[in-house]
C-alpha cells in the first residue's frame, strides 16, 4: 500500500500526499474507512455533497477544480482585462534601463 492509500495512522494525506504532521487530520468514509488526510482536503470532504467511499472515490470528488470555470465563467487560464493591463504595467521592458523594481 502506498502512503497516499494508506489507513488513519500513515503520515501522509490519502488525497495529495501532504507529510506536514501540523496540517494531518483524518476523515471516515461513508464506507467506515478512516483516512489521514490534511485540514483542507478534511474541511472538504465535511463540505462536500455527498461522503466518498472509497479513497478512489474522495479523491475524483475532491478533485482539482481548476480546470474547471470560476465562478465568473472564465476557464483556468483566461485573463481579464485587468489581469493584462497589470501585467503590462509591470513588464520588465516598461520599466527602462537601469530601473529596478524597488532600489534598496
Amino acid at each position: 500500500m502506498d502512503a497516499h492509500r494508506s489507513p488513519s495512522g500513515s503520515r501522509a494525506c490519502a488525497v495529495c500526499g501532504s507529510v506536514d504532521a501540523r496540517t494531518l487530520s483524518s476523515t471516515t468514509l461513508a464506507s467506515g474507512v478512516v483516512l489521514t488526510v490534511c485540514g483542507s482536503h478534511a474541511v472538504a470532504h465535511a463540505r462536500a455533497p455527498r461522503q466518498a467511499r472509497t479513497v478512489a472515490d474522495l479523491r475524483a470528488l475532491l478533485a482539482d477544480r481548476r480546470e474547471s470555470q470560476d465562478r465568473r465563467g472564465r476557464h483556468a487560464g483566461e485573463v481579464d482585462e485587468l489581469a493584462q493591463s497589470l501585467a503590462a504595467a509591470f513588464r520588465a521592458d516598461r520599466r527602462g534601463p537601469g530601473r529596478r523594481l524597488a532600489d534598496a
